[in-house]
């Protein structure tokens, strides 16, 4: 054998033992659970236990342990793109949410998020429990899950300086829009920043209170409303929003829409139920934030904004337009934290709502609905 493949013969040895090294220090890291070199995304240095990547999304599906509801909770978690970031956004679901939050599924948020800088959070709950803690019904604590245990986790597991409180929106849609408004007013040092779309906002109203229960009763796991038990008058009074407006002290951002289907848009796999369910339940969730306005209006609350879309059922076609391409996901995560761009309304909002095949009108509650615009394609 001559000398040069002598030498190419003990570089190639070298070489496997330096990959052998190499990698057998890279297994004891993985062993002993030593961080690596942190990431340069913002995502923590070791990802939690109860995490494992959710697809290509940078986002993680966790299971999150709640002590009140002795169980765990899914969660989509997509980590802030910058480290120490303290601003995090939670993404309720309507009452059919699945083991996957369907703002994931049904709107693709995570696609139209993907170069925002927050920590985003899309938790999975039971059907129906709108986001409350439910009086003698153990497994189910949801206020107290996204009020104290998720900020916990997102803190210990994803080192979210003091798992964002403070520095949290909230947003949701139908018994989501209604959860979120009701967390906000009772967590306002948690929350700075609420958007509800398609929701109801008084259970002491006799026909609200009956569309918590019955539907709650005949569609939920639980056979029964939210304030069944001894506490319950008490009880759905402090889970009143409209009671406790003056709670809101955040910027607040209240979308709904007539009813009327978007016949140009998606009517989903099934357009009759769209078209004689969808539009009906819109129109209710439409009368509803009306009233929801005028409390708003009675009480001053010129932090408090409403728009208005003139075609929408109660559809995700209505609320991914709304959300994504109306803008007001972007409107709602500027004002988390207190230092975006217009952070309150100021004043009537004259503006038109932009979307595809729809029309509509916007105003702060400071007055009636303050000026209005139109527009469409």
């Amino acid at each position: 054998m001559s000398s040069r493949s002598g030498r190419a013969s003990r570089t190639s040895t070298a070489s496997h033992l330096l990959t052998a090294t190499m990698t057998a220090a890279a297994a004891a890291v993985t062993a002993l659970g030593v961080p690596t070199a942190a990431a340069q995304d913002g995502t923590p240095d070791v990802v939690p236990s109860e995490c494992e990547d959710f697809g290509s999304t940078g986002a993680y599906r966790c299971q999150v342990h709640s002590d009140a509801m002795d169980r765990d909770v899914p969660v989509i978690v997509r980590p802030a793109l910058t480290e120490d970031n303290p601003k995090v956004a939670q993404f309720i679901d309507g009452a059919n949410s699945t083991s996957v939050n369907t703002w994931v599924t049904g709107a693709k948020a995570l696609d139209h998020v993907a170069e925002e800088d927050y920590t985003f959070v899309f938790p999975s709950m039971d059907g129906f429990t709108w986001s409350l803690d439910w009086e003698g019904q153990d497994e189910v604590k949801y206020e107290t899950f996204l009020s104290e245990e998720l900020p916990d986790f997102l803190e210990d597991g994803f080192e979210v300086p003091d798992g964002g409180r403070g520095t949290t929106g909230v947003t949701g849609l139908s018994s989501g829009a209604y959860g979120a408004v009701n967390l906000a007013s009772k967590h306002p040092d948690l929350y700075s920043s609420v958007y509800a779309m398609s929701g109801l906002y008084d259970p002491g109203s006799s026909v609200q209170r009956y569309v918590f229960d019955s539907s709650t009763a005949d569609r939920s796991d639980y056979d029964r409303g939210p304030w069944d038990g001894e506490n319950g008058d008490e009880l759905v009074d402090e889970d009143n929003p409209t009671l406790n407006i003056k709670n809101l002290t955040m910027p607040v951002l209240v979308t709904a829409s007539t009813g009327i289907p978007n016949f140009g848009g998606d009517l989903g796999p099934d357009p009759i139920a769209t078209i004689f369910n969808g539009g009906p339940y819109e129109a209710g969730s439409f009368i509803f934030t009306k009233q929801f306005q005028a409390n708003a209006v009675a009480a001053g609350m010129d932090n408090i904004e409403f728009r208005y879309d003139t075609v929408g059922a109660h559809t995700w076609d209505t609320w991914q337009r709304s959300a994504f391409e109306q803008g007001n996901v972007d409107t709602f995560l500027s004002r988390i934290g207190g230092d975006g761009e217009g952070d309150l309304p100021s004043g009537p909002v004259g503006s038109a709502i932009e979307g595809s095949g729809s029309s509509g009108s916007s105003g702060s509650a400071t007055g009636s609905g303050g000026s209005s615009g139109s527009s469409g394609s």
